[in-house]
């Protein structure tokens, strides 16, 4: 900890009202950015997005997902099986509002700007400093890779938020040299929500688990051992599940694992560390992202460089001065279990698989921030060193503004924004529109739409195996032909609408 954070102790510190004006004033800030959602950016509603709030819909309707199972742990997705946090948690939203896009990209922001927020308080238990909480907030706030995450309705977008809740709440049983069951309890319950919260997170979420043991030291094993023991509860369902459903939760793994290439042994190891490296290399993060412009839209860095450098003096600071925190240790050792998961797939520098990634950067730049804020205060030296880290970053806020802006709307073919215009019209007329049973992105995109138009779901028929559509009726391929004779109606890339002909 921080020496502000050691003379906080179990003392409440007060909040000046200046100081309080200036973070609301961050926070205020922040809430207008992020309220920057639009149907045009990005366009369209992938099909991975169509699925999620397909269920969601389905739940918020009858408890049941897209294929009729009632409560479902896991959601079939095309060859994946979804994680049941957002679904879930959308299906609340949908239960207020109805089923539309701008709800489900909704919820995203929020569950981000969240994350954002709560980062600015972990900033303020750490240092009591209103100027690094404010900084913390408005760097957050402003960085690509979170507020990116927050565009799209996927299940990575609750990562962030609750990484920041089980740090907030390891942060406060640390500082308050608590051995407290109530909070190993909350922390394994936190631990087993991030396993159910995305794919990569069912071995992330058990190696995040067995990091605590550096937070039990010599006082804390009741802390940890409640959290160990919640946690091991919160995972019988999904062993459970894992032995009923074989192959199901491992299955988009064996899509895209490095070892499909037929490497094994050490070659294995060697490659997993290699991409290891890659994926965590701050200095990569700090000048590009994703390159697929899923999440990341090209030609800015996805965090700034200025918060690369802050975090790298950050890791300095704590193994200088605070490698004997407990909370500290965890932070680090965190950070270097990340990229694991992802390490083990064939892409690098994806943005959705290290969602946490950015978080726990922004966390370890807070100690080198209070050391920056409290020697600017002081000397001219490191009040020249705070601006050229505020001009750098406000360069790359108004590099990644401007091609948000331009590009972000041109990434029509990756959205799929011409499905909607494509079904639309004839969703809204009288007639049936067909499905195959085996084609799930066609069913995904065709009964979300009718969902989010308010089209009765009958209205999207789903062809048994080997079914044959009624003469004359209208059907919707993608990436299939027909095998049955038919007539060409309109089509957008690769999803075409059909008429069965008798």
């Amino acid at each position: 900890m921080t020496q502000a954070a050691r003379d906080d102790s179990p003392a409440v510190t007060v909040i000046t009202r200046p100081a309080l004006l200036l973070v609301l004033g961050a926070a205020f800030a922040v809430l207008a950015f992020h309220s920057w959602i639009t149907p045009d950016n990005p366009p369209g509603f992938h099909r991975d997005e169509a699925a999620l709030a397909l269920n969601a819909h389905t739940l918020a309707t009858d408890l049941r997902d897209e294929d009729g199972t009632r409560l479902p742990l896991f959601f079939r997705s095309f060859d994946d099986y979804k994680s049941p946090v957002f679904p879930y948690l959308l299906a609340g939203v949908f239960e207020v509002t109805g089923p539309s896009q701008t709800a489900a990209r909704g919820l995203s922001a929020v569950l981000v700007l969240g994350a954002v927020l709560l980062l600015g308080l972990l900033a303020w238990r750490i240092t009591s400093d209103a100027v690094v909480t404010t900084v913390v907030l408005l760097a957050a706030g402003a960085t690509p890779w979170l507020f990116e995450l927050g565009r799209i309705a996927i299940e990575a977008s609750t990562q962030p938020l609750l990484i920041v809740l089980l740090l907030l709440t390891l942060e406060r049983a640390v500082r308050l040299e608590l051995d407290s069951i109530g909070h190993g309890i909350v922390a394994g319950i936190l631990l087993g929500l991030f396993t159910y919260s995305y794919t990569g997170s069912r071995l992330l979420g058990p190696l995040l688990a067995l990091a605590l043991v550096v937070i039990a030291g010599r006082t804390r094993w009741r802390l940890v051992l409640a959290a160990w023991t919640t946690f091991g509860l919160t995972l019988v369902p999904l062993g459970v599940y894992s032995l009923r459903h074989p192959g199901n939760l491992t299955s988009r793994y064996e899509a895209t694992t490095i070892a499909r290439d037929g490497l094994s042994g050490a070659r294995l190891v060697g490659q997993a560390i290699a991409n290891w490296a890659k994926d965590l290399n701050p200095l990569y993060w700090g000048s590009g992202g994703d390159p697929a412009p899923y999440i990341h839209n090209g030609g800015y860095a996805a965090f700034y460089a200025g918060f690369v450098a802050l975090a790298l003096a950050g890791v300095v600071l704590v193994l200088l001065r605070e490698r004997a925190s407990p909370f500290w240790r965890y932070v680090l050792l965190a950070t270097l279990l990340v990229p694991i998961p992802a390490a083990l797939t064939v892409d690098r520098y994806n943005a959705i698989r290290l969602a946490v990634l950015p978080v726990l950067l922004l966390t370890l730049a807070i100690p080198a921030l209070h050391e920056l804020a409290s020697a600017a205060r002081r000397s001219w030296a490191a009040r020249a060193v705070a601006a050229a880290i505020a001009v750098l970053v406000a360069v790359q806020f108004s590099e990644f503004v401007d091609e948000y802006q331009t590009r972000g709307p041109g990434r029509l073919i990756l959205f799929e924004a011409g499905v909607r215009p494509l079904l639309e019209p004839h969703l809204r007329g009288n007639e049936t529109t067909y499905v195959d049973f085996d084609d799930r992105g066609a069913q995904a995109q065709a009964r979300w739409h009718a969902a989010a138009l308010g089209v009765p779901d009958e209205r999207v028929a789903i062809l048994p195996d080997g079914g044959i559509p009624p003469p004359g009726s209208l059907v919707l391929l993608l990436f299939q032909e027909c095998d049955f004779e038919c007539e060409p109606v309109a089509r957008w890339e690769q999803y075409r609408l059909v008429r069965s002909v008798g």
